[in-house]
């Protein structure tokens, strides 16, 4: 398209940015914290877009903010073109000298761990920008190369080292009401296939989905053609701790909806595998002394407390 349409976006551009962390993130307050700007910025620019676009992009739903179809249309877009851009601009800023670590994680991943300490990591290296991008689960090549990828699964590249972060411990999970409503604390495996089950995937990442999941148990199962499939993980907690089905939920990237009960464990559906999020890093620069100093701090960050993990 010619440049002179590009003046159908000016009154926009800082709007897009704003939709695509709100859209990223799944909240307002979320998308603020990782902008470091505020909440009534945030809400005020996605307004904006969707006056000027002349349709609502997101259904607001308490906690959380859910993309309508319109919405999900432009993020497919957005994300892709403003990943990129980012990515490129980060890449010739590296380019001009030392001091940058490009971080990249997923919108669970994200949401639920990295936004929480990502504050102290900065503080732990006050020489170094740290510059944090969220995207959709796997690496788009769009999306440029960053520094640390935790992505889930380790890296098929042998180009790429991989430690495992946090590993897959995983439960079903329900709001409360809807264990008393369903008697869940006594319903078998089979049962649950029969309840609202909240999907992100069919099994596309690696990690166990819910056909997986009730094979390990000798329970057959296959989604109904009208099962609702979520575009991010956060969006899957909430709307479980809002009642609308049953969760697949991590242990430790569950907004302490588990320890808070909020969300109450089903009885018998613990599951740990050895897969889980890895942090990955290309080997070329994994023993760069920065780079190995920031991959040394998330590792043991995720540790929880336990004894500090050593580096090959």
């Amino acid at each position: 398209m010619p440049p002179e349409t590009d003046s159908f976006l000016f009154p926009v551009m800082n709007a897009l940015a704003a939709f695509r962390a709100v859209a990223s993130l799944g909240s307002v307050s979320a998308a603020a914290q990782a902008l470091g700007t505020s909440q009534s910025s945030l809400s005020r620019h996605v307004q904006n877009l969707e006056a000027h676009l002349n349709c609502p992009l997101f259904l607001r739903r308490n906690r959380r903010m859910e993309l309508t179809a319109a919405g999900q249309q432009l993020f497919a877009t957005v994300d892709a073109g403003l990943g990129a851009i980012s990515q490129k601009a980060q890449e010739l800023q590296r380019q001009q000298g030392p001091g940058e670590i490009r971080i990249r994680c997923g919108h669970g991943f994200a949401q639920f761990w990295m936004l929480q300490h990502y504050p102290r990591l900065q503080r732990s290296f006050p020489q170094l920008q740290i510059n944090l991008s969220v995207g959709p689960l796997g690496v788009r090549p769009e999306d440029g190369v960053p520094d640390l990828d935790v992505r889930l699964g380790p890296h098929p590249d042998p180009e790429w080292h991989s430690d495992l972060l946090i590993p897959e411990d995983i439960c079903l999970a329900a709001s409360p009401a809807l264990v008393e409503k369903h008697g869940l604390t006594a319903a078998g495996l089979q049962d649950l296939t029969r309840l609202p089950l909240l999907h992100l995937d069919r099994g596309e990442y690696g990690i166990l989905w819910f056909g997986s999941f009730f094979e390990r148990f000798g329970v057959p199962y296959q989604p109904d053609p009208s099962t609702l499939f979520f575009n991010s993980y956060p969006h899957v907690v909430y709307a479980a701790i809002e009642g609308r089905g049953i969760g697949m939920i991590w242990r430790g990237l569950d907004d302490g909806a588990l320890d808070s009960g909020e969300l109450v464990e089903l009885p018998g559906t613990a599951l740990r595998t050895e897969n889980g999020y890895f942090l990955t890093c290309r080997k070329a620069i994994s023993q760069e002394p920065e780079v190995l100093r920031v991959r040394r701090w998330l590792i043991n960050a995720c540790a929880r407390g336990g004894p500090p993990r050593r580096l090959p």
